[in-house]
């Protein structure tokens, strides 16, 4: 693998701030920081006061300060769905950067009116034309420039420099990549859960074919969504192309309610253990996090793995 520098990574949800620490020493890469702290209350970003936010993720890495030194300066920062606007749409893959923010801008004030365009940042994942792909499309996101701003004077009051501000599902993705060596010719499910939206995706080849975010007020009605979804809504045959396996991240994903899931789809589901050809530092605190609790670290984890 490729060598990365030192990455310091922040996953922020409504419920609590998990961080990841890698540091590469003797040709190696070591775990330094893993660990998490719940907030007082949940935060609700696109609501609350940026006063309120600052303070209660300031005292959640306060928290953490306190146990060790930090020694990693960058920072990248995963969000929740919610903090962000989903939309895809086809797009010439021939046009500058410039250009197709404008064209972002432009579909965006279409599809939201009452929403100010300007007021937000895009950015954009490539659908590639293929097999079940007809033309290129994007996947676009939007983020409030106010979350960045807040993000940014976050890092300038912890003397920490940001890097990359993405949504946790894709972030979630890399360490999937990372962990998911055989590259078989079937279609891989990616499922993100941030209550109460869920984040569904397929890749073929680790490129994205099909996205949809959706609300589920009950985890019970999980497979009867998926279903009506694969039914209705991708635009594969499924029986000439198969789904051969299906990784689960986010909230409160049990191993439980990973196998029964598996059950009820008969296809392969698998919760993602980021950290598997990864040490741990021979001062490393939280190994209890490292063994039991790893697969809840992977979007925090897979920011970290990101080159760009």
């Amino acid at each position: 693998m490729k060598p990365l520098p030192n990455r310091l990574s922040l996953n922020l949800s409504e419920n609590r701030l998990q961080i990841v620490e890698l540091v590469f020493a003797d040709n190696y890469y070591r775990i330094n920081t893993l660990d998490e702290v719940y907030f007082d209350e949940p935060l609700h970003y696109e609501t609350d006061k940026d006063t309120k936010l600052l303070l209660t993720i300031q005292s959640a890495f306060n928290e953490i300060l306190i146990k060790g030194l930090i020694s990693t300066t960058e920072v990248s920062f995963t969000l929740p769905l919610h903090c962000f606007t989903f939309f895809q749409i086809p797009y010439d893959n021939t046009l500058m950067r410039n250009d197709l923010e404008d064209q972002f801008r432009w579909e965006f004030s279409v599809l939201y009116p009452f929403k100010n365009e300007a007021e937000y940042q895009f950015q954009f994942y490539e659908m590639v034309k293929s097999i079940f792909v007809k033309e290129p499309k994007a996947i676009v996101i939007a983020l409030e420039k106010r979350i960045i701003d807040l993000l940014y004077t976050f890092c300038d009051r912890n003397n920490l420099l940001l890097t990359t501000v993405d949504c946790d599902h894709f972030a979630f993705d890399k360490s999937v990549q990372l962990i998911d060596k055989k590259q078989e010719k079937g279609i891989t499910g990616s499922i993100y859960f941030d209550d109460p939206l869920v984040s569904f995706e397929l890749l073929f080849e680790q490129k994205p074919i099909f996205m949809k975010v959706f609300s589920l007020k009950n985890k019970a009605d999980f497979v009867n969504e998926i279903k009506t979804i694969l039914a209705r809504e991708i635009p594969i045959d499924l029986s000439e192309y198969k789904i051969n396996k299906c990784f689960f991240g986010g909230d409160e994903v049990t191993i439980s309610f990973i196998t029964h899931i598996e059950e009820q789809l008969q296809i392969p589901c698998y919760s993602v253990n980021p950290f598997i050809q990864f040490s741990i530092a021979e001062d490393f605190q939280n190994e209890k996090y490292f063994r039991e609790k790893a697969h809840s670290f992977a979007a925090a984890a897979g920011i970290a793995f990101r080159l760009e």
